[in-house]
């Protein structure tokens, strides 16, 4: 997706260095991504595009000095966009130039957008985060069990939104982003394997983006459970200790045992406070693992397997391949 001014299309490109960002985006912006400057509307535009798999990243960072600042989001192609507003500052816009949406911050929504649509800008630094995919991508996935309830629905919305050029999904169930969001972001951006390998990781952090998302709109009204100060600690006490004995197997009650809480607190409270289950960041988090280490140079495949608890490099492989789509190999860094 590109941002064009609404009074000008007049534009140049150039890489930016590090020194040319400005420091509220210091910590945020990712390397190799184009400079636009639009002097008439005195707005400065760092724009970022990955390839991920089935579907693209896009980050957008937007300097404006201008009390009001139009711009026009533009897909490339008309598409599926999951939107993070990252920055704190509420935006109106206006999809296929008519349906009003306000872009709250730290909101996670998903449109359809075709060709026109309008964003005012107040003045200020504007950081806009997503990923675009195809509604066959979208599909696919309400079809896997857990979200096989919500496919009938979404793939109605969709073919509304078709019909009107453009339009919000999930609205009125906006989705607010949470700390699981923001580490894939972070994993995102942070991505520095070689080329194939970064488009398998990428790739799959989208996918889960998007089920997390999905997962959100289906239980947007569950009741949240009380987390004091000291079971925050005490889950994080949790999720440091999976990290550093990942090579060996986890059992939830005994981990509940240990730690003197209840298996309701450990699941429910970790759920709540990381956005995702005990069960699930342990696999993600070994799989994570593996890529570190299949990206030192010259580390043995039995050595990568004993460390992360696998009886050998085929299981590896083979739980690697389930969950990336490619072979360990393609990760690996040779001596």
């Amino acid at each position: 997706m590109y941002l064009f001014s609404a009074e000008s299309i007049e534009f140049f490109r150039e890489l930016h260095s590090p020194s040319d960002v400005p420091k509220r985006f210091a910590s945020k912006i990712m390397h190799h991504s184009n400079k636009v400057l639009h002097g008439d509307q005195q707005k400065t535009i760092f724009l970022q595009r990955l390839t991920a798999g089935l579907f693209e990243v896009f980050e957008h960072h937007v300097v404006c000095k201008a009390p009001e600042t139009e711009i026009l989001p533009t897909p490339l192609i008309p598409s599926l966009h999951l939107h993070v507003s990252m920055d704190d500052n509420e935006v109106d816009a206006y999809v296929n130039g008519q349906q009003g949406v306000e872009l709250k911050p730290r909101e996670v929504n998903l449109f359809y957008l075709e060709e026109i649509n309008i964003a005012v800008l107040p003045p200020g630094k504007h950081c806009f985060f997503h990923i675009a995919f195809k509604n066959e991508t979208l599909f696919r996935l309400l079809k896997k069990k857990p979200f096989s309830g919500l496919h009938n629905k979404l793939q109605k919305k969709v073919k509304q939104v078709e019909e009107d050029m453009g339009g919000m999904i999930n609205e009125p169930g906006q989705v607010a982003m949470d700390a699981y969001f923001m580490m894939l972001i972070h994993e995102i951006r942070q991505c520095n394997f070689n080329e194939e390998a970064s488009i398998y990781y990428r790739g799959k952090k989208c996918q889960l983006m998007l089920e997390h998302f999905i997962r959100q709109i289906q239980y947007i009204r569950e009741p949240k459970i009380e987390l004091t100060d000291q079971k925050i600690l005490t889950l994080d006490y949790v999720k440091e200790y999976i990290k550093l004995n990942i090579n060996r197997p986890v059992n939830l009650k005994q981990l509940a045992e240990q730690f003197s809480i209840s298996t309701s607190l450990l699941e429910k409270g970790f759920r709540q406070l990381n956005g995702i289950s005990l069960r699930s960041f342990i696999h993600m988090y070994r799989m994570e693992f593996i890529t570190k280490l299949l990206a030192i140079k010259g580390m043995p495949h039995d050595s990568i397997a004993r460390l992360t608890g696998f009886r050998n490099y085929a299981a590896l492989n083979a739980a690697f391949y389930k969950y990336f789509g490619c072979d360990a190999e393609v990760f690996h860094d040779p001596c």
